[in-house]
């Protein structure tokens, strides 16, 4: 392999560029928000529509199963922009540059037969919404040398604060292939979210059922791996996941 893309000269270069993304992102200005309950139906609607959305817990892993000794730990911010813009007369108050991020952390372990298990606690930055995960994973193919990974992903969770719940439940096809320490890997899916606002007169909900998809590239430098994803759901958003593990 050329020497410039040894993990040892690759390691401290994605540090120095991954990490203060993540932690800039996790550490934003306090603003605190929350849906208004009080909010015109339309506008809890919308902001259901996108925060459903952007609160999806994508992979930010590939379809390669870790096998049975394998584990991975990690922490990962996503961020959607121009979200403020977009469900402003729904919030109590405004988020920090007009984006909404999300922060993770999470574990994933290996099993027989090509299943991996994981969960995940996040929040929305600046709010009182809570979010917690589970996936199942399971690799079709488990891919080799010249022969692509490909799995089945399936995932739930619940999201909650003072005056909201989500209910999240996805299925999706993951497909990806290693070239020395660069995986690149995309995949699609559909969920069905349901968004319950309290208010005074009575509980408002909605629903939606949505097709996404998603691509990205896993630096693998075994301590760390660094993943940048891109992923389109109601609008384009970015991630980036720093793991440790086997």
């Amino acid at each position: 392999m050329n020497d410039s893309l040894s993990a040892p000269r690759l390691r401290p270069l994605c540090l120095t560029f991954a990490l203060p993304v993540l932690v800039s992102v996790m550490a934003a200005p306090a603003a605190a928000w929350e849906p208004d309950p009080a909010a015109p139906d339309a506008a809890l609607e919308a902001f259901h529509e996108h925060f459903s959305a952007a609160a999806y817990p994508y992979p930010r892993h590939s379809a390669k199963p870790l096998g049975v000794i394998g584990f991975d730990v990690w922490a990962d911010a996503a961020v959607a922009p121009d979200f403020e813009d977009e469900v402003r007369p729904a919030l109590t108050d405004g988020v920090p540059g007009g984006l909404l991020t999300i922060y993770r952390v999470g574990a994933r372990k290996g099993l027989p037969w090509g299943i991996d298990i994981g969960a995940s606690y996040g929040e929305a930055l600046d709010s009182d919404l809570e979010l917690l995960n589970a996936e199942v994973s399971w690799a079709i193919l488990e891919g080799g040398a010249v022969t692509p990974a490909l799995g089945l992903r399936f995932t739930g969770g619940r999201g909650s604060g003072d005056a909201y719940d989500l209910d999240q439940y996805g299925a999706e096809v993951l497909l990806s292939k290693g070239f020395a320490v660069l995986t690149p890997y995309a995949g699609a899916g559909w969920s069905f979210s349901e968004s319950t606002f309290e208010r005074p007169t009575g509980n408002l909900s909605f629903d939606t059922s949505r097709g996404f998809f998603y691509g990205g590239v896993i630096l693998n430098l075994l301590i760390p791996k660094i993943t940048v994803e891109v992923e389109q759901g109601e609008t384009l958003q970015g991630a980036v996941r720093v793991a440790f593990g086997l």
